[in-house]
C-alpha cells in the first residue's frame, strides 16, 4: 500500500468525496484527484502537511509510511510536522541521487556499448569527469 491508497482510506473514513475532501484540506480536487483517482502523482509535502493538520486523528507515522496504525492513540506521542518533512525531505534526496546514479550508469553503458575499441579509456574519461 503507498501513500496514495493511505489517502483514499482516509477519504473514505471521512465519508467524503474527492472534491469534499479537497476542500476540506484546502487545496484543488485536481490535485487530489491526480494522486488518488488517476495516480499520476504522489503527494507534495505541502499537500501532505494539509492532511496531518487537518485530521487530527490521523496517526502520521502509519499515513508518510505505513507503520503502525491508521487512527492515532490518545497517549501516542505525535511526531512534530517539522520532523515528518525533514524525514521526506532526506528520502527525497535519497531518491534524487539514486536517479543520478542510474542516468550516469546507463551513459557509462551505453558508452561502452558503442565503443569497439579503447573501452577503458573512455570509461576512465567519463570517471574522471563525475568525481
Amino acid at each position: 500500500m503507498d501513500i496514495c491508497d493511505r489517502i483514499n482510506l482516509i477519504i473514505e473514513k471521512e465519508g467524503l468525496t474527492v472534491a469534499s475532501f479537497a476542500r476540506k484540506i484546502g487545496t484543488g480536487d485536481q490535485t487530489v484527484r491526480g494522486c488518488v483517482v488517476q495516480r499520476r502523482n504522489k503527494p507534495s509535502y505541502e499537500f501532505i502537511a494539509k492532511i496531518i493538520q487537518t485530521f487530527d486523528w490521523l496517526n502520521p507515522r502509519w499515513f508518510i509510511t505505513g507503520e503502525g496504525e491508521m487512527v492515532m492513540r490518545k497517549n501516542e506521542p505525535q511526531p512534530s510536522l517539522d520532523s515528518l518533512i525533514k524525514y521526506l525531505r532526506e528520502k527525497d534526496d535519497k531518491i534524487e541521487k539514486l536517479i543520478e546514479e542510474k542516468t550516469l550508469l546507463r551513459a557509462k553503458c551505453e558508452i561502452y556499448k558503442s565503443s569497439s575499441t579503447n573501452k577503458p579509456i573512455l570509461l576512465d574519461s567519463l570517471n574522471s569527469q563525475i568525481i
